[in-house]
């Protein structure tokens, strides 16, 4: 088990010297890296495939490509993280207010058990859920969207922009 700790943290470290760095505090250095941060420190200048950050949590916006739900999921693991799962009423809010008004894939779905919505990011109960008014309203819609400023249910085979998160590491 040591082992594979050591190893852990030499490969982080390999990894961590051959990520571009920006140099010195110059604040236009971050703009050029095409990115939006918030509450960032000086460690997450890096250039990376999730180039919004909020607290410790990283975002990729997909605005260019759509993709059903199943096809969003598959995605976000390919990039190295997962859809967007909203663990608070703040993330929901500082996300919002970071992205271009749509429609986005997040985590959550009830494909498993009927109306119990859970995370395919962790398997658990969606820790925070804002609906539209009126919304979960239709049994047959499975999985959920964020829509301009709230979710909604709706059925998992239709194309729709997403958004996939990856955890920094502590």
């Amino acid at each position: 088990m040591r082992n594979k700790f050591v190893f852990l943290l030499i490969i982080l470290q390999l990894w961590d010297f051959a990520m571009p760095s920006p140099t010195g505090d110059d604040p236009s250095q971050i703009v050029e890296s095409n990115r939006t941060v918030v509450n960032v420190d000086v460690e997450s200048k890096y250039q990376t495939n999730f180039p919004i950050q909020i607290g410790n949590k990283f975002y990729h916006v997909q605005t260019t490509l759509k993709a059903n739900w199943h096809q969003a999921a598959h995605n976000c693991r390919k990039l190295g993280g997962h859809l967007l799962n909203f663990e608070s009423s703040t993330e929901m809010d500082l996300m919002l207010s970071a992205i271009p008004s749509s429609r986005y894939w997040i985590s959550g779905n009830c494909l498993a058990e009927n109306r119990v919505w859970t995370s395919i990011a962790t398997g658990e109960p969606m820790p925070y859920l804002r609906w539209h008014k009126e919304e979960p309203n239709n049994l047959q819609e499975l999985c959920i969207e964020l829509k301009e400023t709230a979710l909604n249910d709706v059925f998992c085979d239709i194309a729709l922009n997403y958004i996939c998160e990856a955890k920094a590491i502590p």
